[in-house]
């Protein structure tokens, strides 16, 4: 069977947010990512450039994808769906050429901490594949709304965000507040055996087959612990839909339910000897 290789269209982007579904993010949780309704719409908000690979095989369905977004000069992607494993390097080469001609400095992907079996492949060296090079973990942290204030700080909007004040006006930290669930969403398809237990408990843990509705805190900054500890507690107050929040980082001052990520460079060249000099600012609302 042959196989046609294209970037999508529009009219694309129906069929292409059903393949995306058919595959589940494994680990303690189990999460099916979406694009609803349209695919590649979805991606064209997350970037300044976007584009998505498709394979098709001779009866015109897609049986394969791949997608990049750009941002200024560096490239994420994300998106890998094959059914089979030879659609994989000419998506590939196709993705390699789009970042090449919209002069991409760096290119980088994340993979779920649990799922062993996707990082197995992808950093196995292969001549058709770019190399995948561990650079670092990321936590995200879901945070359930209406904590309790312990303090007489306030929020404030400032400049597009959100900025959090003593009781003197001085500023302590600052964040900004995206919503994206009407265009990409996750769906919870299984929890773990502990999450299951911790359910029980949580009751503001969404249930299994549900899209989540939740808010992502973004360019977050603060004085000290204290205050980002003062800054989650008061940015779970506002009135937005959802009964958790996501805050991406190591440490979090508050009570929150963690899962990581690889984050891996993509070395299209197969020349980077050291990543640890790339510096890489991972935000969860581009991923």
């Amino acid at each position: 069977m042959g196989y046609s290789y294209e970037f999508a269209t529009e009219q694309d982007g129906e069929e292409i947010s059903r393949l995306l579904e058919d595959v589940e993010f494994k680990g303690e949780i189990s999460i099916a990512y979406c694009r609803r309704p349209n695919a590649v719409l979805s991606l064209a908000k997350d970037g300044d450039k976007s584009t998505f690979v498709i394979a098709k095989d001779n009866d015109g369905k897609i049986v394969g994808v791949g997608a990049c977004v750009i941002k200024g000069d560096i490239a994420y992607l994300t998106g890998l769906r094959a059914i089979r494993r030879t659609n994989i390097p000419k998506c590939y080469e196709m993705l390699r050429g789009f970042c090449a001609q919209n002069n991409v400095r760096l290119t980088y992907t994340t993979i779920l901490s649990d799922n062993i079996s996707v990082q197995t492949m992808l950093e196995k060296k292969r001549a058709n594949m770019p190399y995948y090079l561990r650079h670092s973990e990321w936590v995200v942290n879901i945070i359930r709304k209406n904590l309790k204030i312990k303090d007489k700080n306030r929020l404030v909007k400032s400049g597009g965000g959100y900025v959090l004040e003593n009781p003197h006006g001085e500023e302590l930290a600052r964040g900004k507040v995206v919503e994206q669930w009407d265009y990409k969403q996750y769906v919870v398809k299984r929890y773990g055996w502990k999450l299951k237990l911790a359910k029980r408990f949580f009751k503001w843990m969404p249930n299994e087959n549900e899209v989540l509705k939740f808010f992502t805190l973004r360019e977050v900054a603060a004085k000290d612990n204290t205050a980002l500890e003062s800054f989650l507690r008061h940015t779970s107050r506002l009135p937005l839909e959802g009964n958790f929040f996501l805050y991406g980082g190591a440490f979090c001052p508050v009570k929150s339910i963690k899962y990581k990520s690889i984050v891996y460079i993509v070395d299209w060249d197969k020349t980077i000897e050291d990543v640890s000099n790339i510096q890489l600012n991972v935000e969860i609302s581009d991923l």
